[in-house]
């Protein structure tokens, strides 16, 4: 009984975990800005998002988000600001559904264009005849004089 109990104990445990874990929290301001902050990549420096650069334009990119975020802008206008300024590429994420993103299926079409080529061209070569006699007996002394080597 006390094993059956305990195992009650611990999938209640795990299941007001999972619960408190679900439920969303209320994100401060200035967490909110380093997090959006974060998603921008900075003009200026190579690969450095706005959060982690240094640069002047970043501190005012940081700026501009502070101040849309205490003007109450959602997340969304604020990116739509940032995209209609300087369009995808100030993402260090881009969008995955793009109409542009469809030039990196181009190799993966050639290439399943090219397997099934070749696997039709395989099914359509002729099957390979058998060995003749003559020919078995000659690899057989092929094999004989090379096993006397």
């Amino acid at each position: 009984m006390s094993a059956r109990l305990a195992i009650f104990v611990g999938l209640l445990a795990v299941a007001v975990a999972v619960a408190v874990a679900v439920v969303p929290r209320a994100e401060a301001p200035a967490d909110r800005v380093a997090r959006l902050s974060s998603e921008l990549r900075c003009p200026v420096c190579q690969g450095l998002s706005v959060e982690d650069s240094p640069s002047d334009t970043a501190r005012e990119m940081r700026q501009l988000v502070a101040q849309r975020v205490d003007q109450g802008w959602s997340d969304d206008r604020i990116r739509a600001e940032f995209r209609a300024a300087y369009g995808d590429w100030i993402f260090l994420s881009p969008p995955l559904v793009d109409p542009r993103g469809a030039i990196w299926l181009v190799p993966l079409a050639v290439v399943a264009l090219g397997t099934a080529l070749v696997a039709s061209r395989l099914r359509r070569a002729p099957p390979r005849a058998a060995p003749t006699d003559a020919q078995l007996a000659l690899l057989r002394e092929r094999a004989a004089e090379e096993a006397r080597e």
